[in-house]
């Protein structure tokens, strides 16, 4: 599961952030734009139902953008929002497989935050990858229902989590997950909505074991149940 996202620094000027790439080539590049979409969020942490930057193709151009969308979507047969979706049920319904089969994204990210229960408290973590590049986590998105505007939503992709994950997210219905993070070499192919074939895409989606991460507890007072 990924509970919150956020950016420590963005990289932008030196050109260490590999994602960058993706979108300078668009006609719509602007980096001062690309880092003020960042920092409309507090802190650079986002939310559930927060607005935040995603990279994906434009469905009539097919140029890779930038664009701001919400996280999460309540389908009509759902109870409550779902702001993450497991990767072993991507294409288990008509909903989730319409999106992973032509409308995938990737939310890049610093960081990502899960809550461990100690004692009686539950402890914030900041999970990050060691190499200090960001998590390019993998996302499906589509139009919200019954709007005017032409707003976005993204759900992040979650999987079963390596040790470590497994050792902080140990409480909750989904225990034990941790978001999908994808590789340089897949982000192309990841946004092509030609490819479209489920064993394709899902020959997309990788793990990473604990080595690739390192988790550290925020320093302030833990969470109580």
């Amino acid at each position: 599961m990924c509970g919150r996202f956020g950016y420590t620094i963005i990289k932008l000027k030196d050109g260490t952030e590999k994602w960058i790439r993706l979108i300078q080539g668009t006609q719509v590049f602007d980096i001062q734009k690309v880092e003020d979409s960042f920092r409309r969020s507090p802190n650079l942490e986002f939310y559930p139902s927060a607005f935040a930057p995603v990279i994906h193709s434009e469905p009539n151009t097919n140029e890779i953008i930038l664009d701001s969308m919400q996280w999460g979507i309540q389908p009509e047969w759902s109870p409550k929002p779902i702001f993450n979706t497991r990767e072993e049920r991507l294409f288990a319904t008509s909903f989730w497989s319409t999106a992973a089969k032509c409308k995938r994204c990737i939310i890049p990210a610093s960081y990502f935050n899960e809550w461990k229960s100690e004692k009686g408290t539950k402890v914030k973590y900041k999970i990050f990858p060691k190499s200090g590049e960001s998590f390019c986590f993998a996302g499906i998105y589509g139009n919200v229902p019954n709007q005017s505007t032409n707003q976005l939503w993204f759900s992040i992709l979650t999987q079963e989590g390596n040790q470590l994950m497994k050792e902080i997210h140990n409480s909750g219905g989904n225990q034990g997950r941790q978001p999908v993070h994808l590789t340089e070499d897949c982000w192309e192919e990841w946004l092509d909505p030609k490819i479209s074939e489920e064993q394709q895409i899902r020959s997309l989606i990788q793990t990473y074991s604990s080595e690739f991460i390192d988790a550290v507890p925020e320093l302030f007072e833990p969470m109580l149940f």
